[in-house]
């Protein structure tokens, strides 16, 4: 269970570093990536005991909501509606 809280810890320190090289500095961009981030890292945390499970999987829906939130202005965007 660890190692993957240290692969996600790892790959968001790289992804950091890159984006503050980019300059970076829209929260949709940020947001949108550590939320992939975390949904590809969440299957090796698993399985947590009940308490933390919950929260775990309270913080993965509220990120993808916020991930579809900010996907959806990016296409209406594109679209110019």
């Amino acid at each position: 269970m660890r190692t993957g809280y240290v692969a996600m810890v790892i790959i968001s320190g790289l992804f950091s570093a890159f984006f503050i090289y980019l300059g970076v500095s829209t929260i949709d961009v940020v947001v949108s990536v550590f939320t992939l981030i975390y949904w590809a890292v969440a299957p090796f945390v698993r399985p947590l005991p009940n308490p933390l499970g919950l929260v775990h999987m309270g913080i993965g829906l509220a990120l993808l909501a916020v991930f579809g939130y900010f996907a959806a202005l990016r296409v209406l965007s594109i679209l110019k509606l």
